[in-house]
C-alpha cells in the first residue's frame, strides 16, 4: 500500500510540476502580449500627441477666425447704419432743395412762357 501510496505522491507531484511549467508558459506570453500592447500603446501616443497638438492649435485658430467674423459682421452692420443714414440726410436735402427751388423755377418758366407768347401775339400783330 505505501508502494501505491508513493506512485499516487509521485503521480500528484509530476501533475504538479506539469501544471507550474504550464503556468510559466503561460505567464511568459502574457508578459510577452503585455510588452507589446505596451509598445504599441506607446506608439499611439506619439503619433496622437502632434495630432492632438495640431487640433488644439486649430480650434484656437477657428476661434481666432469666428471672433474676427463677428467683429467685421459688427463693423458691416454699423457701415450699413451709417449709409442709411446717409441716404436718408441726401433724401431730406434734397426734398429741401427740391421745396425751395421748385416754386420760382416754374414762376420763371412761366414768366418766360408768357413773354414768348407775348412776342408772339405782338408779332403776329405787326405783320398782320
Amino acid at each position: 500500500m505505501e508502494t501505491a501510496l508513493l506512485i499516487a505522491q509521485l503521480v500528484a507531484l509530476v501533475a504538479v510540476t506539469a501544471v507550474c511549467i504550464f503556468l510559466i508558459l503561460v505567464l511568459i506570453r502574457v508578459r510577452e502580449m503585455l510588452t507589446k500592447i505596451e509598445r504599441d500603446i506607446s506608439a499611439v501616443t506619439e503619433r496622437t500627441m502632434p495630432v492632438l497638438e495640431n487640433i488644439d492649435y486649430i480650434s484656437s485658430r477657428v476661434k481666432n477666425i469666428t471672433d474676427n467674423i463677428d467683429d467685421q459682421v459688427l463693423m458691416v452692420r454699423e457701415s450699413m447704419g451709417s449709409i442709411r443714414e446717409i441716404a436718408d440726410n441726401i433724401v431730406s436735402l434734397e426734398r429741401q432743395v427740391q421745396s425751395r427751388i421748385e416754386g420760382p423755377i416754374l414762376d420763371t418758366v412761366a414768366l418766360i412762357a408768357a413773354l414768348v407768347k407775348g412776342v408772339k401775339a405782338f408779332t403776329s400783330r405787326l405783320r398782320a
